[in-house]
């Protein structure tokens, strides 16, 4: 019996265990092991990584094999390639050695890995090990190493690295360490003592099939042979750790780690994947053993799979909005809603909590409010698994708290069973933030010890009521029905019927938290009436119980200028949350929809034309100018000691504050923010010999440079961003504008994509502009402009904003 393997030392020593394993089994078959070199022993400067998933340490023998001039070739199994030859198989596994890890370092500060902090350089070629590794030591340096297990220690022992990570099985099979070594020690090779730790698996997975010795032969070939020989409880843990890997597509080389556990009841498998080659994700999957062995070999593949699902799917954030004020939602839910990448919002989300979304969000309106739902409750479950297990990590949007009539329940729930990673994130429920912007609190000492949250929108499929209104009556609490507007006459009926107090003060809270927020009180017995007399819309609720007086003195919602109006922010995001800001000052709430995003220019040379000879002048006209060109010095490394004999230009408040933000000061800004203004001062403070720098937006006026040149100064324009139009908001942008008393539009930008994604739609809202250059841009996209701020900056577009809405109030 021909033996084919690797001619290293340690691929030697397993083969020999193969063959005295067959030798036990069969004494009088001999047996000859012949060595062959592989494409990855004879390529030791070419990456692991280089050589993808094909076998680099297989392909030799297995043409060998296919050619006849061996009958078996023994492999360590985690270089074995997902897909073998036609022809080929895995006749047999050895039972399986040590699958850890071991950290080997020659000097003994660095002999325990938790030590080693800061530049440490550790030597491995395989991306499974150099990820865990920073996982574990902050910090450390990662070199390739290639070759052979004593190769790795020479290198080590010329210092080209501090440590090395190389597999336990090997070490103990090459006699380095023993079966019964301690968890950490020392051990000599080559006429060297070096200083190992054993790592931990609950910290370190191993590779797919580290420690297992793989015997391959033709298909239907020495099969009593391979019988004899082969371990069954290593190859069902062979099984799931290859199917893990070819269900993520890879091989050897992949980003990714498993560990399967395999005891008499039930069979473990954990699992690490890094999908992005650089953040590994661990989940873990087990199963219960049948005591079969056709049965427990399929649920091995069954949980390899699994493992890797699990692992390539997404996760779903089950987020609490809140009730509508933006600024009630969680922090945690903010930072959910950047991560990710589709988001599927309700109705009673506000608009401006999509705009937190990163640029290349898929948004999905699943649209449910009070009778009119876009998509039925189980197409929106079905889509959640569908985007998760494609990947995407989703945000579901829900108004409230997802918990709370949300029917939050339901869609955990679904994906619990479809097995997908998921997180709920509760959110401000209305239940008390509405009644509290109305001066009601649901409890207080001596009127209300409890509180009691009824659905008024029951489901319809239902034929009686299953809320007990006797009961309801008798309750001493307040009670809160949400959802209710439409039965607010029964409401009001039952709890009488059933023995309420007709005179209970009642309340009605519409809109809650927001600039549209109403509130209507009465008696339990006259609310329905008082109600519709207003006019009442919803979402509303219904507070009943003798809290509701308490809103006569607990006024705190006071008139501010722009108090109940919503007012539409267009601008990019550095210059749209500070000028919201200004407006919930002023009592108003902003609805945040950049129009527009901007992108960084491919700049080259900005160090060229920084330091060479002359004195020169920066000049930027807007934030967003700042931020790019010190993120371009960021880049080429240019020190800021290099702008030490450049004088400084702005344009405006905001870009002169943005400016500050970096460490730098101002020389000049003009009194007014426009190009005509800014080019009057810088011709009246620049010297012909020195040249003029112009960093702003590729679509930026030809005002400024035009001027300049006519006065004979020397230009040079660099465009530092452009901007794209975000196509996604148009629908969006067109369902609120609606609603809206204002309109803002801060840039020329701005203004023509709200003209092209509006398309001539009418609304009632005011359109204000910070300037007569972004009015100019809004009369030639025939935008008709009510008002333009006579300070061109925030604060006065905020005062043109209370100036136009006030005056159109009274």
């Amino acid at each position: 019996m021909k033996i084919g393997t690797r001619k290293s030392r340690l691929a030697m020593v397993q083969t020999e265990m193969a063959a005295e394993a067959i030798k036990t089994a069969f004494p009088s078959v001999p047996i000859e092991i012949n060595g062959y070199e592989t494409k990855g022993d004879q390529q030791l400067n070419r990456s692991l990584a280089a050589f993808g998933s094909k076998g680099a340490f297989t392909k030799e023998l297995e043409t060998a094999m296919l050619e006849g001039r061996i009958d078996l070739a023994v492999h360590s199994a985690k270089d074995l390639p997902v897909e073998l030859p036609e022809g080929l198989t895995v006749g047999a596994v050895l039972q399986r050695g040590d699958s850890r890890d071991v950290w080997v370092s020659l000097r003994k500060e660095f002999s325990e890995i938790e030590a080693c902090r800061g530049k440490v350089i550790v030597g491995t070629g395989s991306l499974r090990r150099a990820l865990q590794i920073r996982q574990m030591c902050n910090g450390v340096e990662i070199r390739d190493i290639r070759g052979n297990v004593p190769t790795r220690l020479k290198k080590l022992s010329e210092e080209l690295f501090d440590g090395i990570i190389l597999a336990a099985a090997g070490l103990k099979r090459l006699g380095y360490l023993s079966d019964a070594c301690d968890e950490t020690g020392c051990f000599e090779a080559e006429g060297q003592t070096f200083f190992y730790e054993i790592l931990p698996k609950e910290q370190f997975f191993p590779a797919a099939g580290q420690g297992i010795i793989a015997v391959e032969t033709r298909q239907h070939d020495c099969e009593d042979c391979m019988q004899a020989i082969h371990d069954e409880q290593t190859w069902q843990m062979f099984l799931a750790e290859r199917a893990f890997l070819k269900a993520i597509g890879g091989g050897c080389n992949e980003a990714a780690a498993v560990d399967t556990a395999v005891d008499e009841e039930k069979m473990t498998v954990r699992a690490r994947y890094a999908a992005d080659g650089a953040h590994m994700k661990e989940i873990s999957v087990s199963g219960t053993r049948y005591g079969d062995r056709m049965k427990d070999r399929q649920m091995a593949v069954d949980l390899g799979c699994r493992a890797a699902q699990k692992l390539q799917s997404g996760k779903v954030y089950l987020i609490g909005a809140g009730p509508g004020d933006t600024g009630l939602i969680t922090m945690k839910g903010i930072e959910a809603l950047k991560e990710a990448d589709v988001v599927v919002y309700d109705h009673l989300a506000s608009a401006s909590l999509l705009n937190e979304t990163k640029d290349a969000a898929e948004w999905i309106d699943a649209g449910k409010f009070a009778g009119n739902h876009r998509m039925k409750q189980s197409e929106i479950e079905q889509l959640l698994i569908e985007k998760a297990m494609a990947g995407h990590v989703v945000a579901r949007l829900k108004g409230g708290d997802p918990f709370i009539f949300g029917r939050g329940g339901e869609e955990a729930l679904a994906l619990t069973a479809a097995g997908i990673d998921y997180e709920v994130i509760p959110g401000v429920s209305s239940v008390y933030s509405a009644p509290a912007y109305a001066g009601i609190p649901i409890t207080h000492r001596g009127k209300a010890s409890s509180f009691h949250v009824i659905t008024g929108h029951e489901d319809p499929t239902k034929e009686n009521s299953s809320l007990d209104y006797e009961i309801l009556a008798r309750e001493e609490g307040t009670l809160v029905f949400l959802m209710g507007l439409s039965r607010l006459h029964q409401i009001s009926e039952w709890l009488i019927a059933n023995g309420k107090d007709a005179h209970t003060p009642a309340a009605v809270v519409a809109s809650g938290t927001t600039a549209r927020q109403r509130c209507v009180t009465g008696e339990l017995s006259s609310i329905a009436v008082i109600s519709k007399k207003a006019d009442i819309q919803p979402p509303a609720i219904l507070v009943v119980g003798d809290v509701v007086n308490l809103n006569k003195e607990i006024d705190w919602q006071q008139a501010r200028p722009l108090s109940g109006k919503k007012i539409l922010v267009t601008a990019t995001e550095i210059i749209a949350e500070p000028l919201a800001e200004k407006i919930r000052k002023l009592g108003g709430e902003p609805v945040v929809m950049s129009l527009i995003s901007v992108r960084a220019e491919k700049i080259y040379g900005l160090k060229e034309v920084l330091v060479r000879p002359g004195k020169r002048w920066l000049v930027f006209t807007s934030r967003n100018g700042v931020r790019f060109f010190f993120e371009q010095m960021k880049k080429e490394e240019i020190d800021i000691r290099s702008l030490g004999i450049c004088r400084i230009a702005v344009m405006g408040a905001g870009t002169r504050r943005e400016l500050e933000n970096w460490g730098c000061y101002a020389d000049l800004m003009p009194e007014q923010s426009c190009s005509e203004s800014l080019a009057k001062a810088l011709c009246e403070n620049v010297q012909y010999d020195e040249e003029i720098c112009l960093f702003r937006a590729e679509e930026a006026s030809d005002v400024l440079i035009k001027r300049l040149r006519e006065k004979g100064f020397f230009v040079v324009d660099t465009p530092m961003y452009h901007t794209e139009k975000m196509w996604k908001k148009a629908a969006l942008l067109k369902e609120v504008l609606e609603d809206m008393d204002a309109v803002t539009f801060c840039s020329a930008s701005a203004v023509r994509a709200f003209a092209q994604m509006t398309e001539g739609q009418r609304f009632a809202a005011k359109n204000v502009c910070i300037g007569p250059v972004t009015a100019e841009a809004a009369e030639k996209a025939d935008i008709s402009i009510d008002k333009i701020a006579g300070q061109y900056d925030l604060e006065g577009l905020t005062a043109a904003l209370c100036d136009i809405l006030c005056r159109n109030e009274s």
